[in-house]
């Protein structure tokens, strides 16, 4: 577990009990998410925050060997759920946000990055959907297809 989920649950921030679940809405949730993936980006590339505006990225990022921009959309969840064709799915925005996101990128390349399961700050899981491949709810065959090991490159 990392530093940052260790002393908000002590403080009961996020949970009041270990085995309680996430307020996915909790805007420190988000705020932890967003440190976790700027951390696990590294110094390859500099990473500059935005402010938390609905239908935009959270961060705007650029690849330091190349120069290339690229937006992110951090969401973590602590969830999925079972659709009516029985296949697990993940809601991670709204249809109104979601083509506001699109509205905003224009061409630039743009992630969701998605932690689930776990902890805001030490995900079980790591998905890197491009924008133009997710959905509103993101189903579960879509999201393995750009799991991201604990090795692995986010993008």
């Amino acid at each position: 577990m990392g530093f940052l989920g260790d002393i908000e649950r002590a403080l009961g921030v996020w949970y009041k009990d270990p085995d309680d679940s996430p307020d996915d809405t909790n805007p420190q949730v988000a705020l932890a998410f967003r440190k976790y993936v700027i951390d696990r980006l590294g110094d390859s590339f500099s990473v500059t925050e935005r402010d938390l505006t609905v239908g935009e990225p959270d961060l705007s990022v650029v690849r330091k060997s190349d120069g290339e921009i690229f937006y992110l959309i951090t969401c973590y969840r602590s969830q999925m759920f079972v659709g009516e064709d029985t296949e697990a799915y993940l809601p991670w925005t709204s249809e109104e946000t979601y083509l506001k996101y699109f509205d905003f990128v224009k061409d630039t390349t743009c992630f969701v990055i998605i932690g689930l399961h776990g902890y805001a700050d030490v995900p079980k899981f790591v998905f890197a959907v491009p924008l133009g491949e997710a959905s509103v709810d993101l189903k579960k065959s879509t999201l393995a297809e750009f799991e991201k090991g604990k090795k692995d490159r986010l993008i």
